[in-house]
């Protein structure tokens, strides 16, 4: 059999991680394929989707094209952008059993190939190494302190002021400020470019520090990129290196840590779960606290050390990985060829494209939102496209409920909640483009209803120009129904800030009792009312209140059961608890979970839904009733962590991925 001649490409060209993989990947193929030029080349191989999107169609027309998932595909998901390559590409290549997992939760096959290390270049040192001795010498590193190491970076080059929260350093942040209140006498070593909020918060904080850097204002990735060689000897100085990501394909710091014998834990994110052993993963800022406290106390991380080096030199060398690209490249002639159609109505631009026809004077776009709007109170539907109609009026487009004309550009269409008929008929004379947004499912909210289900996704295929789905879990759902989405994003719903924020809140009192609160529009028993009711007769009445809003399935004795109340009250009423529980299951994306969050509560929630999505590290999951009384404790004991992780995407940012979407459709 020939030898594909594959362009290999991808890299940013900054010498990062996604650089080290085009290299090391190169390494790998190098001795199955011939790697050449993108004119002569039969394959394109990219490490990272990003990378495909410079070439133009005429480029690409013809050739096969194979893509890395570099993060994590819910992740990208999110991003307008990564349609366009997901017309692109016709065949992906997974490097965690995370990624992988999740395309074939969406009905998207790959290959799962591991991410590499180079392990010439790190490796086991020793603490008691010249090269190792001379480093802790060189920085004043204390010898009698727990060194804890980190060399990601915590910013993005165009806002060094806020976190970079993807790659957690305010997670991170809290362990350290955990670690310090407990009186253990730790000493961060922290390095490469964009340090400046951890850097900051260390300050303030009093936690003694080390940057192996040159301390900068602007952005400093030129002058503060370590060579990985001296990466490989921070590996062996420090007692612990922590990875703190909310998500990640890697990071490369696993294997890097792993192959230098270096203690590490992680959050669950890309592939920890791959290659560390179960203890040295947490869930909460909490669970990392036990683990350092184990590691000083009784040296519990060490007998991880062999099984992760082990790991990473049996999986991740690239002579390891060899046979799995050997693999994909026997079967490469059953990849479609790439003809040139990217999706269902033309060529799909990037945010920078669609921000760049908004030119002054030019004639403000027309958008028509579908959707029967009631006055609050009333359900999260409703709460969301009465944010979003105001979101877009901000941005200065004109806004038509319920209207058809040749004039609107655009129409988003809630679900099935507005007049199909109506509209269905204007369709039928006019060309109409149309952001669909689909909940639901609804017979998984309801327990019944699948009819309507199936007539929203038929809406969907005959109308859509892109959908937008409120959570990976209701495009799993979907899929799951055996339904394909039109040109799907993932967005989260968003609620207006002018109404529920955290301004003014009642601070935190741990002398008095913890006020607890519920709240829902439906009394379907599935928005968890039976659960509040267990609740009721579990918790201890003498440490907790609890308040419930809006209509239950259930009678409540103790529970201060209040009817459905206008946002402004309720959210004033949100502020004046501390901790918000949501039992609903199936629930796609809560907006009373994001409503309590954005008003500064900490989370109790099933483990179900959309939950986890919205939550993060700003609460706990149950998975059943005996559950919740011990994950509410965690939550009231460590309150002040929970609240500060809180995140919740911003109307602005939601309106913008409509916007963009809109755009694209109008073209």
């Amino acid at each position: 059999m020939n030898r594909p001649a594959v362009f290999l490409t991808g890299g940013d060209g900054i010498g990062w991680a996604v650089d080290e993989d085009l290299k090391l990947a190169s390494q790998a193929m190098e001795p199955l394929v011939d790697l050449t030029d993108l004119r002569t080349a039969d394959v394109v191989h990219a490490v990272w989707w990003w990378g495909l999107l410079g070439f133009s169609d005429e480029q690409l027309v013809g050739k096969r094209i194979i893509c890395h998932v570099p993060g994590e595909p819910f992740r990208y998901l999110t991003l307008p952008e990564h349609r366009r390559a997901m017309h692109l590409v016709g065949h992906w290549v997974t490097r965690t059993t995370q990624a992988a997992g999740q395309l074939q939760a969406l009905g998207i096959d790959s290959d799962l190939i591991p991410y590499l290390i180079d392990t010439t270049t790190f490796r086991p040192l020793g603490k008691d190494s010249p090269a190792v001795e001379s480093f802790r010498k060189e920085w004043n590193l204390p010898a009698d302190a727990y060194l804890v190491g980190s060399f990601q970076r915590d910013t993005e080059g165009s806002d060094l002021r806020s976190p970079k929260l993807v790659k957690g350093p305010d997670v991170l942040m809290e362990i350290l400020r955990g670690l310090t209140r407990r009186g253990i006498n730790i000493h961060v070593v922290l390095a490469g470019p964009r340090r400046h909020w951890l850097l900051s918060q260390l300050q303030a904080g009093g936690i003694p520090h080390t940057y192996i850097g040159h301390p900068a204002a602007s952005d400093d990735l030129q002058i503060n990129s370590l060579p990985r060689d001296t990466l490989n000897v921070l590996y062996n100085l420090v007692d612990l290196y922590v990875v703190a990501s909310r998500s990640e394909g890697g990071p490369h710091a696993l294997l890097e840590a792993a192959a230098s014998r270096c203690k590490v834990i992680s959050t669950p994110v890309g592939m920890a779960p791959d290659v560390l052993e179960q203890a040295c993963i947490f869930q909460c800022p909490s669970d990392a606290i036990r683990i350092v406290e184990g590691d000083i106390s009784g040296d519990l991380l060490r007998k991880s050390l062999e099984l992760h080096y082990e790991r990473a030199l049996a999986n991740h060398r690239p002579e390891s990985v060899t046979p799995l690209f050997r693999h994909l490249y026997d079967r490469v002639e059953r990849i479609d060829k790439f003809t040139g159609t990217r999706c269902r109505k033309g060529a799909v631009a990037t945010t920078a494209d669609a921000a760049a026809q908004e030119k002054p004077g030019d004639k403000p776009i027309v958008v028509g939102l579908w959707h029967t709007f009631y006055e609050p109170p009333y359900g999260g539907g409703n709460q969301f496209m009465m944010a979003l109609r105001k979101g877009l009026l901000a941005r200065g487009v004109e806004v038509r409920e319920n209207e058809l004309s040749p004039e609107i550009d655009a129409y988003v269409l809630n679900s099935i909640h507005f007049d199909v008929d109506r509209f269905l008929e204007f369709s039928r004379k006019h060309r109409i483009n149309v952001i669909h947004r689909i909940d639901g499912p609804i017979h998984l909210i309801r327990g019944f209803d699948r009819e309507k289900d199936e007539f929203c996704y038929r809406l969907n295929a005959q109308f859509a120009s892109a959908t937008v789905l409120q959570s990976s879990w209701v495009y799993q759902r979907i899929v799951d129904m055996g339904y394909r989405p039109i040109e799907p994003v993932i967005v989260h719903n968003a609620v207006d800030e002018a109404i529920f924020n955290a301004h003014s809140r009642v601070r935190f009192d741990p002398s008095r009792k913890v006020r607890l609160i519920s709240s829902s529009w439906s009394n379907n028993p599935r928005k968890g009312g039976p659960v509040y009711k267990w609740i009721e007769d579990h918790l201890d009445w003498s440490r907790f209140e609890y308040t419930f809003v809006g209509n239950a399935s259930e009678s409540f004795n103790r529970i201060h059961h209040i009817p459905p109340v206008p946002s402004e009250q309720l959210a004033d009423m949100l502020r004046h608890h501390d901790i918000y529980i949501t039992a609903s299951k199936n629930d796609p994306c809560s907006n009373s979970l994001i409503e309590a969050l954005a008003c500064g509560l900490p989370a109790l929630y099933l483990n179900d839904g959309g939950h986890p999505e919205l939550v993060g590290y700003g609460g706990l999951p149950f998975n059943a009733e005996d559950e919740i009384l011990s994950q509410l404790d965690k939550l009231a004991g460590d309150y002040e962590a929970f609240q500060r992780l809180i995140t919740v995407s911003r109307l602005q940012d939601v309106t913008e991925k409509y916007l963009t979407l809109i755009k694209e459709v109008i073209q």
